[in-house]
C-alpha cells in the first residue's frame, strides 16, 4: 500500500517535530507500507520570505517569487530526509521539479497538469521513503512554480491520485469542523463530509483544506483523511457524499476575510464594457468573487465584485488600466468586508433557505453588501466587524434538527449523543411515513421548519 501523508507548517515548525515526524513515518514503512510525504515550509518561513522580497520592492517579479518561495519547502524535505537517515531509514528528498510535477498557468497560482511518476516510484521500489517539497513545480518553460496558499495539499492528493495510494493531510488541527470552534464553542467535528461540500466550504473561505486539492480527490476517487500531526486517527475523511450518512441542510459555515470589495460607479453597463472589466481583471491575474450589477441596461449604472485581497498589486494596475478605457467611471475599493458561506448538500432540494437567512439578518439588525448562491451554498459579503456575530448566529439557528428513522430505537442513542455534545434540546416525534413519497414531503410538512434532517442510516 502506498501512503501519501502531508504536513503542514506548523507541524514541521522546529526541528524537534520533524525528528517525531520522522519517528512516526519510520513506524508506517515498518507496518509495510510504502511511503510518500509531502511537506510545507517550517513555520511562517513562506511569509517571511515574501516580506523580504517586499523589502526590496512593493511589486516583485512574480516569476522570481515563486524562486524565492520555493526555497521554504526544500529547507524542510531535507531536514525531515537528514532526521529520517540518522534514525537509519532509507530516505530520499525531491523538489517537485525532481518528482516531476509539470504545471500550468500564472506564476505563483499554477495548476497542476501532470505527473510523472514513475520518479517516485523508482525510490520505492528500492525501499525509500520519498520527501516531496509540497507546493511546487515546473512549467513548460522549464520555470520553478507555485501552486498558491495551501498548495501542498494539492500536491499531495495529485500524487496519491498519480501512485493509486491513500492520502492522509496531517495538520495542527484534528479535523473538520462545522465551524471554526474559535468562533462558536459548539461547534461539531465531522467524521465525514463529501467531496462537494468540503470544497464549497474550502473555495468560500474553510483554511483547513485547498479546493483544488478537493477537487482532484473527488475527480479521481482519492479519499482525503484530515487529522492532528500524531494525534490519534479521530479526524474527518472526505469522501463522495453516498458514504456521508448525514444529510444535513447545513453542513458548516465558513468567514473568508482574504476579500475586498471593487465599486465601480457611473458605467454605462453594458456587456461590452462588464466584458472589459473582467478581461483586464484576467490580465492582471485578479481572481473574481461574487459580481452583482443594478442595471444592465443603464448609462450611468453601478457594477461590483469581490476579489482576494492577495490580488490587491494587480487589482490596482488593473483600476488605472480600466479609468484610462473607460472615461468617467468612479473606482471605490472597500477593504473592511470579509465573506460569510453556509454549506450544504441538503440545500439543493430545500425552499426558504433565503428567507431563514435574511431572518437572522433582521432579528440581529445585520446589514450586508452583496449576497450569493449555489445549489449547494448561501454566501454574504458583510462588514468585517460583523462577520463573527454573523457566523455564530447561523451557527446557534443551524442545528436545530430533525432526525429521521424508521424505528425511534434507531434514534434515541443519537439523539442523547447530540444533546451532550451540542448542549441543544432534542425531542422525538412519531409521524407516519406512509404518507411521504419522498424526503422532501417529509422535510416540507415539518412546523416548525427546521435547518435540517439527519436520515438514519436504512431509512
Amino acid at each position: 500500500m502506498i501512503i501519501v501523508h502531508k504536513y503542514g507548517g506548523s507541524s514541521v515548525a522546529t526541528t524537534k517535530k520533524i525528528v517525531d515526524i520522522a519517528k512516526y513515518l519510520g513506524s508506517v514503512k515498518g507496518a509495510g507500507n510504502d511511503v510518500v510525504v509531502v511537506v510545507s515550509a517550517m513555520g511562517k518561513t513562506t511569509d517571511a520570505l515574501i516580506k523580504l522580497a517586499h523589502e526590496i520592492t512593493n511589486d516583485p517579479s512574480k516569476r522570481e517569487m515563486d524562486r524565492l518561495m520555493s526555497t521554504g519547502e526544500q529547507q524542510t524535505i531535507a531536514l525531515l530526509s537528514i532526521a529520517l537517515q540518522s534514525l537509519g531509514y532509507d530516505a530520499i528528498s525531491l523538489t517537485g521539479v525532481q518528482a516531476g510535477i509539470k504545471t500550468i498557468g500564472h506564476h505563483t497560482k499554477n495548476t497542476i497538469e501532470s505527473i510523472d511518476s514513475d520518479i517516485i516510484k523508482k525510490h520505492l521500489s528500492e525501499g525509500k521513503i520519498v520527501i516531496v517539497a509540497g507546493f511546487q513545480g515546473v512549467n513548460r518553460n522549464g520555470d520553478v512554480t507555485t501552486l498558491g496558499r495551501g498548495g501542498s495539499d494539492t500536491s499531495a492528493v495529485a500524487l496519491a491520485a498519480a501512485l493509486g495510494g491513500k492520502c492522509e493531510i496531517y495538520t495542527d488541527v484534528d479535523g473538520i469542523y462545522s465551524i471554526d470552534p474559535r468562533i462558536y464553542p459548539n461547534a461539531k467535528k465531522m467524521e465525514r463530509i463529501s467531496y462537494e461540500e468540503m470544497m464549497e466550504l474550502a473555495f468560500l473561505g474553510a483554511g483547513v483544506m485547498e479546493p483544488r486539492a478537493v477537487e482532484l480527490g473527488g475527480k479521481y476517487g482519492v479519499e482525503i483523511y484530515v487529522g492532528k500531526s500524531l494525534g490519534e486517527k479521530n479526524g474527518t475523511i472526505i469522501t463522495s457524499k453516498e458514504k456521508v450518512m448525514e444529510k444535513k441542510l447545513i453542513t458548516g459555515i465558513s468567514i473568508n476575510e482574504n476579500i475586498l470589495m471593487v465599486n465601480i460607479e457611473n458605467i454605462p453597463t453594458y456587456a461590452k464594457n462588464v466584458y472589459e472589466i473582467f478581461k483586464i481583471a484576467e490580465e492582471f491575474g485578479v481572481s473574481i468573487g461574487i459580481i452583482s450589477q443594478n442595471d444592465v441596461t443603464s448609462e450611468n449604472g453601478s457594477i461590483a465584485f469581490t476579489a482576494a485581497k492577495t490580488d490587491e498589486a494587480g487589482l490596482e494596475k488593473a483600476i488605472v488600466k480600466l479609468k484610462d478605457k473607460l472615461k468617467g467611471i468612479e473606482v471605490v475599493v472597500n477593504k473592511d468586508v470579509s465573506k460569510v458561506s453556509l454549506v450544504g448538500i441538503g440545500m439543493v432540494s430545500n425552499i426558504g433557505i433565503a428567507s431563514r437567512t435574511f431572518k437572522v439578518l433582521s432579528e440581529n439588525d445585520i446589514s450586508f453588501h452583496q449576497v450569493s448562491t449555489s445549489e449547494i451554498s448561501f454566501s454574504l459579503v458583510v462588514d468585517t466587524n460583523k462577520a463573527k456575530e454573523v457566523a455564530r448566529e447561523y451557527a446557534k439557528n443551524g442545528y436545530n434538527l430533525y432526525l429521521a428513522s424508521r424505528q425511534s430505537e434507531d434514534l434515541k442513542d443519537l439523539a442523547n449523543d447530540i444533546k451532550i455534545r451540542s448542549n441543544v434540546e432534542v425531542v422525538l416525534k412519531e409521524f407516519d411515513i406512509t404518507k411521504f413519497e419522498t424526503h422532501s414531503d417529509f422535510y416540507n410538512s415539518l412546523e416548525p421548519k427546521p435547518l435540517g434532517v439527519i436520515v438514519a442510516a436504512g431509512y
